[in-house]
């Protein structure tokens, strides 16, 4: 079980380089609002997920703390009822908190992937009523479609280097909400070749690399359509 939730870029310490990049520069950039609206919804995003935890770790510290005495050599003796009921008790939060964290992370990677589409779409639409003011803005949602256009303005999201992470996580989220297993999909990606078939429930996540991957892809992103405007 996960016991560490997901932090944004602003809740790692300034010389720890494990957490999302900070992208600060882009803020001095034509899309500088949406740069400063991402920050704002991971940070918030990050502060749900880091709720739960800190409540199943809370729960978890208190059934690690219950005395319940050396195992009875008599299971048949009445005498140790009381040892039973504790240990039963035990492992039935420790599995209800097991699944708690389960779904509260699957959730979290679909909630991720909606707010990696949401802001493609905003920085898509941003980057063109700059670039080209009177034309008319057709929507997408696509992630084909994403890909196709942003290259026509010579923007290759698959060059980015969070590319993959953040490709990973809109796959993940895709098995998670149709097929929750790890199907040929997943498998593209090294991490869940382990875990060949395997129903997802019972498959780790590495949640903090999907959320690093997914902020630092929208990031980058935003760095690119600024540059590609900087010259308007």
């Amino acid at each position: 079980m996960n016991t560490k939730p997901i932090m944004s870029a602003w809740d790692f310490k300034s010389d720890d380089l494990t957490g999302p990049i900070i992208f600060g520069h882009n803020k001095r950039g034509k899309l500088s609002a949406l740069q400063s609206e991402l920050d704002w919804k991971l940070l918030d995003f990050c502060r749900v997920h880091q709720i739960v935890y800190k409540e199943i770790n809370r729960t978890q510290d208190i059934l690690d703390n219950i005395e319940t005495g050396p195992v009875p050599k008599d299971p048949g003796d009445y005498n140790n009822l009381s040892f039973y009921r504790k240990m039963d008790f035990i492992i039935g939060k420790e599995d209800e908190n097991e699944k708690i964290i389960t779904f509260v992370d699957h959730m979290t990677i679909i909630g991720l992937w909606a707010i990696a589409e949401q802001f493609l779409g905003k920085i898509y639409k941003a980057h063109l009523s700059i670039k080209t003011p009177n034309s008319n803005i057709k929507t997408i949602y696509k992630w084909g479609d994403f890909l196709k256009e942003f290259r026509t303005h010579n923007i290759d999201l698959r060059s980015f280097a969070d590319f993959a992470d953040a490709d990973e996580c809109r796959t993940l989220n895709n098995a998670i909400k149709h097929e929750p297993s790890v199907n040929a999909k997943l498998l593209n990606y090294k991490y869940f070749v382990p875990f060949k078939g395997k129903d997802l429930e019972s498959v780790p996540l590495e949640m903090q690399r999907y959320l690093n991957g997914v902020s630092n892809f929208l990031g980058t992103l935003i760095k690119e359509v600024n540059s590609d405007l900087s010259s308007l």
